[in-house]
């Protein structure tokens, strides 16, 4: 009896906790199925953020689930942060669980570790990437 090979999730998959932050957020995104020239057009998507193209993502297909996650979230932040004058009601991504005006910073503990969002002021004041709560309360 063979085993099977679970199937390559596909960058959609990989991106559901990027999205729910930035829903939790205010921002709607979606991925639209393109790629930059000459690169392999499976593993990259076109981030739309609010409407506003703001760049390519990859997704690496045999990278880890936090690796992934980690490495989706650096270049959406990066993404926002870059286009934040073009995208409705832009303000720093994601916002400040302590209320300050920066963004959080993306964090983790180690190889293999869940990533996080933290308070560059107050490292106590973290959200695993997938589990912001939007703006504070």
């Amino acid at each position: 009896m063979s085993e099977e090979t679970p199937p390559t999730p596909e960058p959609e998959d990989a991106f559901v906790p990027i999205a729910h932050d930035l829903n939790s957020c205010g921002l709607r995104c979606r991925l639209v199925f393109s790629a930059p020239l000459d690169e392999d057009p499976r593993w990259w998507r076109q981030l739309i953020v609010s409407g506003v193209p703001v760049g390519f993502l990859q997704c690496e297909p045999d990278t880890d689930p936090a690796t992934q996650a980690k490495d989706l979230a650096f270049h959406t932040q990066a993404a926002v942060l870059e286009n934040l004058q073009a995208i409705e009601n832009g303000r720093a991504w994601p916002h400040c669980r302590a209320r300050h005006p920066h963004p959080m910073s993306l964090a983790s503990d180690g190889a293999g570790q869940w990533p996080y969002w933290h308070c560059p002021k107050d490292r106590s004041c973290r959200w695993d990437v997938g589990d912001h709560q939007g703006n504070a309360g």
